[in-house]
């Protein structure tokens, strides 16, 4: 029976069972019959802001500690490594007044899962070992972050605002902050702010699970009735934010990255206790919109501003900041008082007159259609969606709750803009240069502090409405049909209805998800964009103006979830459609037919230009390992070259030049297309025609290209050192197969199946070589290949790769000892994972593409993978980890370090390899 407390979709078939613990836990149990992965998510009521002052980061610490043993399972890692093994993952999050933990894992061992779970907050060890290792990954961890942006401004922000408010402590923690004392040791620390806090009364359980209700409750009462139930729910939180001075300033901030914003906030008070209205929501609607009339498009047409959002900002149990920031032109450096008045015009228009009922009723609609046509999640997904929901809504409004849409009336409309005034306004100026007066701590970012001057508050303050600024106009994609396919007209694979030489089209009807959706895939294939790093980088600056130029025009159909996205990929540009099916393929065809009508502006072609040659700049401030990663992709794919090459060809890209490439771009164009979701097959049709009679429009059509990838053979192993403004040590390490077979795919997805958490257990947590530690299978367009990555503020990458060399030396001497039933249920974690069906509409739409992408036009890759997987005997996979280690093995070590001294490893340049591998 489904509980009828509990307001549930239409679209929601799961059963649900709300019950309460003796010890004061919260459950909500939810039985999802066609699960195939079991999952629990525990959320408690504890965050970074109940951190004692000299334990900043305590609550963020305790988070990773809860991993590291139990008394009934005192062995650091084997948690994590029992869920692995068993087909499943896990996470953890701490945040200012919450902190979450979920896992998710093959139903047949759930039972066991719980049990390790609850033990971790029932009885964990806090080993003072671990507790000595762990603070120096939490170190690692706050030194990954100590050049990111969103880190040193968030710090800025904490040291301006009422120092008596938790907000303002230290979230993350460190070396300094989580150290023994006078006081007394940190593993005691850790111990009494766990009694101190942790209790049932202030924790929420999720369990989704195919097992019947009355099963799951005998799980929760058997595994967390021996929660600690001694302490009472939270008082609440009394202290303001803001004091009076911390109002009506300019914070001065310099980041790392080259950056220009503006961004305006607004103090409100807690804000959940109008949920059932989604004020808050709606007038960042208002205010966000980027159609005709709109503030964004008034300061567009000023030069000032390239981008606004709207809504945004911190918000807890007493206090929210609506938030309007504002990214800059080089004109708008010195456009702040133009660009307030204009948001202030904007204010007043919205302040003078009433709720806007037929804008509102609009997104009353919207949210209920997302209600009526909710998409499945995972099973994970879920659990931890409703356990942190259980902590905010009352019961019934458990699932509902982000839904619920009450019309307010006028005067709760009119108080909540009676916040948006210019005594309760704090600004951020962010960009490079600016005068600076302070220095952050812990993150040394360079900050200023001014008040703002009385004469420009009253001015604010005096702003009338702009006639130039309007509200947005009703939305002419909420009309048509929204009605579902039949369940018969659903078919099992994309069939492939028109195939010519210039367009392919293919098409699935999908009624798996019980949703109106649907998605729409166009591969244009353009040979005038590949040919060489100019005409690349000139492809995606045409892509940014492109879309800069369509903005106003088809933003009303983003706004009710149809969205089109447009990137360079593969051979050309690809455009994804998604969202209502209805006008979904009109929106197509008017995409289309701006493609070759475009008007380009200089103004806007050097803006973008300069915008996207910094962006491209930026990239070298990335994280150590993303810029490996990136150098990796860069050597083996020649249509994607390196950053710094696209930048520097940017930057000679002239605007007559760009005209001419633009004349040239959409020639002998070929098209593939995929049509997938609530379509007709007479929908698929209309596709056909609309791009059939595109591409007669154009001057030429042509033939689908190929997507060329160098190959390693005989090449390695070679050290790549890559030079990175970063003080951290990076290592990759990647290990290709000889042949992209599904018997090669098993065997590299079941070597990263099983060395993962053992190597980060082992390099991580053991060892403490690093924060950011791991294995991934890469596969390189189809070739497999596995990589292994750390990266470490304080171990050179020598040394990380005589661990690396260590660790696999030993995992291969394990694997060889290893049980035919060990080998046999491992495989069938992997085995599960592979055949897990698709959670959603968009993620079986993109599966498809891919496969066609591949030219898996039988789309049975997957299926060929398992059944190879199924196949492997332990001696084969034994065979293959020590093919791996053959010291001639065709590798590739990019390190941000020169390599070992006492080393087989030839040393070359990304240059040199990549010419090698053109003359292969």
């Amino acid at each position: 029976m489904k509980n009828s407390q509990i307001l549930q979709s239409p679209n929601d078939s799961s059963s649900y069972e709300y019950l309460q613990l003796s010890n004061g836990l919260t459950v909500l149990l939810v039985h999802q019959a066609d699960s195939e992965k079991s999952a629990a998510a525990l959320t408690v009521n504890v965050g970074h802001f109940d951190d004692p002052v000299p334990r900043e980061g305590l609550a963020h610490f305790l988070e990773h500690m809860l991993f590291l043993g139990s008394a009934r399972y005192p062995v650091a890692g084997d948690y994590q490594q029992f869920i692995s093994h068993h087909g499943g993952s896990h996470n953890a999050w701490t945040g200012t007044e919450h902190s979450s933990f979920f896992f998710d894992i093959d139903t047949a061992f759930f039972a066991e899962g719980l049990d390790r779970f609850a033990d971790m907050f029932c009885q964990p060890l806090f080993s003072n070992e671990y507790v000595e290792k762990e603070r120096h990954a939490i170190e690692a961890e706050f030194s990954l972050k100590l050049k990111d942006d969103g880190r040193r401004i968030y710090q800025v922000h904490k040291e301006t605002i009422n120092p008596a408010h938790p907000f303002a402590k230290f979230s993350v923690g460190n070396l300094t902050t989580l150290a023994d004392t006078a006081e007394g040791s940190l593993q005691q620390a850790l111990q009494d702010f766990f009694t101190a806090q942790y209790s049932a009364s202030r924790m929420t359980l999720a369990l989704v699970s195919p097992l019947t209700l009355a099963a799951q409750k005998q799980l929760v009462l058997q595994h967390f009735s021996a929660l600690p139930a001694h302490l009472l729910a939270k008082t609440a939180l009394t202290e303001p934010l803001y004091l009076p001075e911390h109002q009506a300033i300019q914070l001065n901030i310099q980041p790392h990255r080259d950056t220009q914003k503006l961004v305006v906030s607004f103090a409100m008070p807690d804000i959940q206790h109008w949920y059932k209205y989604k004020i808050i929501s709606f007038i960042a609607h208002l205010l966000g919109d980027e159609g005709q009339g709109s503030l964004l498009s008034y300061l567009k047409q000023l030069g000032l501003v390239n981008q606004l959002s709207a809504g945004g900002g911190i918000d807890g149990s007493n206090y929210k900041d609506f938030t309007i920031a504002f990214e800059l032109t080089d004109a708008g450096l010195n456009g702040r008082d133009t660009i307030l008045q204009a948001l202030f015009s904007a204010l007043a228009q919205l302040k003078c007159q009433p709720l806007p009922s037929g804008l509102f009723a609009e997104r009353q609609k919207l949210l209920h259609w997302s209600y009526l046509y909710q998409e499945p999640s995972t099973a994970q997904q879920t659990a931890n969606h409703l356990s942190v929901s259980m902590q905010h809504y009352p019961k019934e409004d458990v699932i509902f709750g982000d839904y619920r849409m009450e019309l307010p009336d006028n005067t709760l409309y009119q108080q909540v803009l009676g916040y948006f005034s210019s005594d309760n306004m704090r600004l951020m100026f962010i960009a490079p240069g600016v005068t600076t007066t302070h220095e952050a701590r812990w993150y040394q970012t360079p900050y200023s502090v001014e008040p703002l001057s009385p004469a420009l508050l009253r001015q604010l303050d005096n702003c009338q409405p702009d006639s130039a600024i309007t509200l947005p106009a009703a939305n002419p994609y909420l009309t048509g049909d929204i009605s579902l396919l039949e369940k018969n007209a659903h078919m099992a694979l994309p069939k492939a209805i028109y195939q010519q030489q210039a367009l392919s089209v293919w098409y699935k009807a999908d009624t798996d998800f019980h949703t109106p959706k649907g998605h729409i895939f166009v591969q244009l294939s353009l040979p005038h964009s590949i040919e060489n790093c100019a005409q690349m980088a000139a492809t995606r600056l045409w892509v940014e103006l492109f879309l800069d130029n369509i903005n106003q025009q088809f933003y009303a159909a983003t706004t009710i979830g149809l969205v089109y996205h447009l990137h360079v990929q593969r051979q050309g540009i690809s455009i994804h459609t998604s969202g209502l099916a209805t006008n979904q393929i009109l929106l197509l065809q008017e995409l289309l037919k701006q493609m070759p009508a475009q008007q380009f502006d200089e103004t806007r072609f050097a803006e973008l230009k300069r915008q996207l040659g910094r962006h491209w700049r930026n990239s070298s401030k990335n994280k150590p390992v993303s810029r490996l990663f990136s150098q990796l992709s860069a050597i083996l794919q020649p249509l994607n070259p390196e950053i710094e090459q696209l930048a520097d060809a940017l930057d000679a890209l002239s605007f007559s030049d760009f005209l001419q490439f633009d004349r040239d771009l959409l020639q002998q164009v070929h098209v593939e297309s995929l049509l997938l979701g609530n379509w007709s097959a007479s929908q698929a049709t209309q596709l056909t025609d609309v791009l059939h009679g595109w591409q007669r429009q154009l001057p030429s059509t042509g033939v689908r290209l190929n997507n060329p990838a160098f190959a390693l053979q005989g090449q390695g192993p070679v050290w790549l050192q890559l030079d990175v403004e970063h003080n951290d040590h990076a290592l990759v390490i990647y290990l290709p197969a000889q042949q992209a077979t599904p018997e090669q795919m098993a065997l590299f997805m079941l070597a990263n199946h099983t060395l993962s958490p053992e190597y980060f257990h082992q390099l991580r947590t053991e060892q403490q070589l690093g924060y950011l530690v791991g294995t991934g299978y890469v596969p390189i367009n189809t070739l497999p290949g596995i990589a292994f990555y750390v990266q470490s503020p304080n171990t050179h990458c020598e040394q990380l790769y005589e661990a690396t060399i260590m660790f696999f030396r030993a995992f291969l001497a394990d694997t060889e000892t290893m049980s035919a039933e060990d080998f046999a249920e491992i495989k069938q974690g992997l085995l599960a994972q592979l055949h897990e069906r698709d959670n959603s509409l968009g993620a079986r739409a993109k599966r498809y593409w891919l496969a066609l992408g591949q030219q898996d036009h039988s789309f049975a890759l997957n299926d060929q993978i398992a059944s190879a997987l199924s196949e492997l005997s332990l001696s084969d996979f034994i065979a293959f980890l020590q093919q791996l280690l053959l010291p001639d093995y065709d590798a590739i070590f990019l390190a941000t370090d020169g390599k070992p001294t006492h080393s087989h490893l030839q040393f070359s340049t990304a240059a040199d390899l990549k010419q090698r591998l053109k003359q292969q």
